[in-house]
């Protein structure tokens, strides 16, 4: 079994994926700030009436970033925690790599993707060619969401571009600005 998680966008998102890409159960919290508060009592609810429990995923997907500054430490630390215990797989990928797919797969991607970066403002991400090039812009409430039911729909579409990681203890996370530690000034 397989779990994936999402805690670097605005909403708290874990799944349970059978071996042969199924989805078993999700749960989404919209627009939750204090991921870390609420991380395990999700992981819990996600349990609840299966017959099954975190020691029968073999395999967790997460996300690096760009995006919430905390969101992307939380799952990081969480699956990498549980992986090296019970030896079980770590995969990752950018979260503007998860956009560049779900857009793909609805024929919408144009070469550029809007990440929340906090509440004024974004991370550009645009692609030329094989080049990837990133800044944070100014842009209150204009950029992607992404659309967990396409995710859904085309699991092994969205895993399959993950990457297994090896070395669990130098797994970097994608800060692409100064991290800003409380209300900004």
């Amino acid at each position: 079994m397989k779990m994936f998680l999402e805690t670097s966008l605005e909403d708290l998102y874990i799944a349970l994926i059978s071996g042969d890409f199924k989805l078993i159960k999700s749960i989404r919290k919209e627009k939750l700030i204090k991921k870390t508060d609420a991380l395990f009592d999700v992981i819990n609810a996600l349990f609840e009436n299966l017959e099954y429990s975190i020691n029968d995923v073999k395999e967790f997907y997460i996300t690096t970033g760009p995006g919430s500054f905390t969101g992307a430490r939380v799952a990081l630390l969480f699956a990498r925690t549980i992986a090296q215990v019970k030896n079980v797989k770590l995969f990752t990928n950018s979260t503007y790599e998860l956009f560049k797919k779900d857009l793909e797969l609805q024929d919408r991607f144009d070469n550029k993707v809007l990440i929340k970066a906090n509440s004024h403002n974004v991370y550009l991400i645009e692609w030329k060619g094989e080049k990837i090039t990133s800044k944070l812009i100014e842009n209150e409430g204009n950029y992607n969401q992404f659309d967990y039911k396409n995710f859904e729909l085309n699991l092994k579409e969205f895993l399959t571009t993950f990457k297994e990681e090896k070395d669990l203890l130098n797994i970097d996370l994608l800060y692409l600005h100064d991290t800003q530690i409380g209300k900004v000034k």
